[in-house]
C-alpha cells in the first residue's frame, strides 16, 4: 500500500451487488469533499453472488483496496480490513449504508 493514510474506511461486504456501488461512491465523495487523505478497503466476506460483489469492487481499480475471504462474519471481515489498513484512524461503513453529509467532518473535528 505504500503511503500512510490518515483515515481508512473499512467496508465489510456480503452479497451486496445492489448497494455496494452507492456505498463506495459515497466514501469516495466524502474523502474528496473534506480533502482527506484516506483509503477505502472493501472486504468481501465470502459472497455467493456469482462474483457480482467482487466484479463491482474490482471495477474501481486503484480507487479502493479489495480483499476477499471465506465467509466468517462481519467481525472477521472488519478485522481483516483493520489488519490491512494504513490509516491512523479507521471508520466502519457497512456495505449498504451511507455517510451523512457531515459525518466525517464532525468526527475529524472531534479528534
Amino acid at each position: 500500500m505504500g503511503n500512510i493514510s490518515f483515515l481508512s474506511i473499512i467496508m465489510p461486504a456480503l452479497n451486496e451487488e445492489k448497494n455496494i456501488t452507492m456505498a463506495i461512491d459515497n466514501c469516495l465523495k466524502a474523502l474528496k469533499d473534506y480533502n482527506i487523505y484516506g483509503e477505502i478497503i472493501v472486504v468481501n466476506d465470502g459472497s455467493n453472488d456469482n462474483g457480482a460483489t467482487e466484479a463491482i469492487a474490482l471495477s474501481y481499480n486503484d480507487k479502493i483496496f479489495y480483499y476477499s475471504k471465506p465467509n466468517g462474519n462481519v467481525a472477521s471481515a472488519l478485522n481483516m480490513g483493520i489488519s490491512k489498513m494504513t490509516g491512523e484512524y479507521f471508520s466502519w461503513l457497512s456495505h449498504d449504508d451511507l455517510y451523512a453529509k457531515n459525518k466525517i467532518d464532525l468526527q475529524i473535528s472531534f479528534i
